[in-house]
């Protein structure tokens, strides 16, 4: 038999156990997040600098290339949250302070009977010329220009057993006046990488050039975590005489075309 005197303290123990780990969890330090998001990235992406709690903080981001690494400029916040209704689950905004003047929410959450994660639709601006900071091949390329990246909402369905696609969503990157220090032809075009996951479960890359002197033509796919792209640089006839060493850079030659191949 219990005595009396020990079984008073049980909820007290109880209550302080549960106080503890409620408070564990809310005031968690963002340094949490140093450790989790190199583990998941494979040590590409690391938090620099923390500040605030699991739940709202903000740190450097370090972008680690073959040949060099890249510090974002401006850096990223964030803000954590859980929610019941409408549906049960989690929500992630990130503000990107370089690029996006509004921040890019990510969910986690159960509706009709499954999980699946979702991202709002979203718009940023990237400058490539941070590309170089990465080591070889951007330092040789010395890329130049604007990048556009513009998405629908984006969701993909986790552990889904029906024949309806996992993923769907549609995104695209428009570089503008792209130029390089391997070319004297300045600007080399403007360009659009798109992808559309509506009509199919495994999502396609399309290539196109919107104007310019180098046409990048292709079409590519994801399999099995990789991409596989196929596609064809052409320089127009009048250019081609200084397109010829970049010609030579991106692939194997064909006259005035040089084909892609990646993946």
């Amino acid at each position: 038999m219990t005595p009396p005197g020990r079984t008073r303290w049980v909820p007290a123990v109880v209550g302080l156990a549960v106080g503890l780990l409620v408070g564990s969890l809310v005031f968690a330090p963002a340094r949490l997040w140093a450790l989790v998001v190199p583990a998941i990235t494979g040590g590409r992406i690391q938090l620099l600098n923390p500040h605030g709690t699991v739940w709202q903080g903000t740190a450097d981001v370090r972008i680690h290339g073959d040949g060099g690494t890249l510090d974002l400029p401006g850096g990223m916040g964030w803000r954590l949250g859980a929610s019941l209704r409408p549906d049960l689950g989690l929500h992630l905004d990130l503000m990107l302070r370089c690029c996006a003047s509004t921040a890019w929410r990510w969910r986690w959450e159960r509706a009709d009977g499954q999980w699946r994660l979702a991202a709002d639709a979203h718009r940023s601006t990237w400058d490539l010329a941070w590309l170089a900071a990465l080591g070889s091949p951007w330092n040789t390329l010395g890329l130049r220009g604007t990048l556009r990246f513009e998405t629908s909402t984006l969701q993909w369905r986790l552990g889904s057993s029906t024949p309806s696609p996992r993923a769907s969503g549609v995104w695209s990157a428009q570089i503008d006046d792209l130029s390089a220090a391997v070319s004297t032809v300045r600007p080399l075009g403007s360009y659009r990488l798109s992808s559309d996951w509506q009509h199919a479960g495994q999502p396609g890359l399309v290539l196109q050039t919107l104007r310019g002197d180098l046409r990048l033509e292709g079409q590519g796919e994801w399999h099995d975590g990789r991409v596989r792209f196929r596609g064809v640089a052409e320089a127009a006839p009048e250019r081609l005489d200084a397109l010829s060493n970049l010609l030579n850079l991106l692939g194997r030659r064909d006259g005035a075309r040089a084909h892609l191949r990646f993946g």
